[in-house]
């Protein structure tokens, strides 16, 4: 009876040790739950602003990334400088053809610099467009992004991106464009919305570009420059307001939520617009889930409290769990605090006992125990992961050196002295190149280092002559002897973009010095550089 009633007691007791806390954070909850819903709508609001953004870069980046290679094409210079007397029918070819590339119907046109239309990959008539804003910038020499505006071509509503044509002393001498229908980014918000979520864009004079809660006709402008958050984003400010009006040309005002930002290639603006309504349904749904939760949590509450006073193998269960995430290799941070003086404790001290030596096995079987470079395993596996991870066109360079005479010191002067020359040579790589390099010793005489993400193959060979230069001084003061290096170097992607394929170039490379007579560096299969 003794005993079932001290637990009666700890259960009770343990019971409401839970439970006032508990109240609190419900409590809590309820009274902040208007301030929360609210920063998660404005969160809410700037993340589809920055999706939407993020989508018109790229797009518009990678649309002048194209109009640029048209514009320097030697073909489309002479064609704007001295147009023929008759439409080429090449050129408006390779128009049609650049095009193809964007996977879209936007018309592509050429225009000399007086504004007239030289070629078009449409069939619409060429026009004199000297009245537009964006043909002065361009003119000018700058890249441009129009506002929305109505093609005096085919009537309808479009932006433009135009891009100058120079001449070989840097003057515009014409530009090509591309008029941008604006239906895909209309289709694209209206995708990112939902029936609670407005997504509008206005250019940066406040006509609205596209809007997901309402059609626009293909010939239309519709300004929101009264809007108080397009004024705020053209100043430069990103943030979120309350405001009541209407937004979607019903005539009705709403009290909304608007978050805005500024795209900086464009000059738009991004506005996301939620309903006030929306929130506070979001509230009293948010309300009644806390008090269903919580009749769960308390009822859970009594079995836990009940079952920890009956239950006193926790911490065996705990410990087990921790066992297991330390038997894996990859679980580097798991470690046991004290869990007391009694056998738990002393097993969770032996655990982490445990646990360091098997790091310490790792470490050992992953270095080169003479030098403290990486052995020839891990470095392999090192490479193989950072050739991987590179990204297209990233320049990396794989570099052996092979001591030349090594074998000279050993016969001569013996393997203690060979040793200690290797230990220094290994400190020598450490000060010649970055922390973050893998640097690796493959046995004998041979060692290798890894350079990820290069500007080029300068630096690569500043550091192989580097140490062709600095070998020599090693065994200064030691009898006859000269210690010379054979370096031979391969870059990704030149090369090969794998492993296997660097280490083969490189490795001839080597071979190359060796046989024109070491003490030189080689890049790839070209010629043997001697300091």
């Amino acid at each position: 009876m003794k005993l079932k009633s001290i637990r009666t007691k700890l259960t009770i007791l343990l019971f409401c040790i839970a439970l006032i806390p508990l109240l609190i954070v419900i409590a809590f909850y309820l009274v902040n739950n208007i301030q929360n819903s609210i920063a998660n709508a404005k969160s809410d609001g700037l993340l589809r602003n920055s999706i939407v953004n993020e989508h018109i870069t790229e797009h518009f980046e990678r649309n002048l990334v194209g109009l640029r290679t048209v514009a320097r094409n030697p073909m489309t210079q002479q064609y704007v400088i001295a147009p023929p007397e008759k439409r080429d029918p090449l050129m408006a070819q390779t128009l049609s053809r650049t095009n193809e590339v964007f996977n879209d119907t936007n018309n592509m046109i050429l225009t000399d610099q007086n504004g007239d239309q030289l070629v078009r990959s449409d069939t619409y008539p060429l026009i004199n467009v000297q009245i537009r804003r964006y043909f002065h910038e361009a003119m000018q020499g700058a890249e441009c992004i129009s506002d929305v505006l109505i093609s005096l071509a085919n009537n309808r509503m479009i932006t433009v991106l135009a891009v100058p044509v120079l001449d070989e002393n840097n003057n515009a001498v014409g530009m090509v464009q591309r008029d941008y229908d604006l239906v895909a980014l209309q289709k694209y918000i209206q995708a990112l919305s939902t029936p609670q979520t407005r997504v509008m864009i206005t250019d940066s004079v406040g006509n609205i570009v596209a809007h997901s809660a309402r059609n626009f006709e293909s010939n239309q402008l519709f300004s929101m420059s009264s809007n108080p958050a397009v004024a705020a984003a053209l100043a430069g400010k990103t943030g979120s307001i309350d405001v009541k009006m209407a937004s979607d040309g019903s005539g009705k005002k709403e009290r909304l939520l608007v978050s805005y930002s500024r795209n900086e290639i464009s000059g738009w603006v991004i506005i996301t617009e939620k309903p006030y309504w929306y929130i506070w349904q979001e509230v009293v749904i948010d309300a009644l889930t806390a008090a269903v939760i919580g009749g769960i949590m308390l009822f859970v509450l009594a079995l836990v409290s009940a079952f920890i006073a009956e239950k006193a193998t926790r911490k065996i269960r705990a410990i087990s769990s921790l066992v297991d995430r330390a038997a894996d290799e990859s679980a580097d941070s798991v470690s046991f605090s004290e869990l007391g003086d009694d056998e738990l404790g002393q097993m969770a001290l032996a655990i982490n006992k445990i646990r360091s030596s098997r790091d310490l096995y790792r470490k050992d079987a992953e270095v080169d125990k003479l030098t403290g470079l990486l052995n020839k395993a891990t470095f392999e596996r090192r490479c193989r992961r950072e050739i991987s991870e590179n990204q297209s066109g990233v320049f990396s360079a794989l570099i052996i050196i092979d001591l030349d005479h090594f074998k000279e010191v050993n016969d001569t002067l013996g393997h203690q002295t060979g040793d200690a020359l290797l230990h220094d040579f290994a400190e020598v790589l450490r000060r010649l190149f970055r922390p973050t390099d893998p640097i690796g010793r493959f046995g004998g005489d041979e060692f290798v280092v890894f350079l990820n993400d290069l500007p080029g193959k300068e630096i690569a060979m500043q550091k192989a002559k580097r140490i062709v230069e600095m070998t020599p001084s090693i065994l200064i003061g030691v009898g006859d002897l000269k210690v010379s290096a054979s370096v031979g170097i391969s870059a990704t992607p030149q090369h090969g973009k794998d492993y296997d394929s660097l280490f083969s170039v490189a490795d001839k490379s080597v071979y190359a010095v060796k046989q024109s007579g070491r003490d030189g560096v080689c890049f790839g299969e070209g010629e043997v550089t001697r300091l």
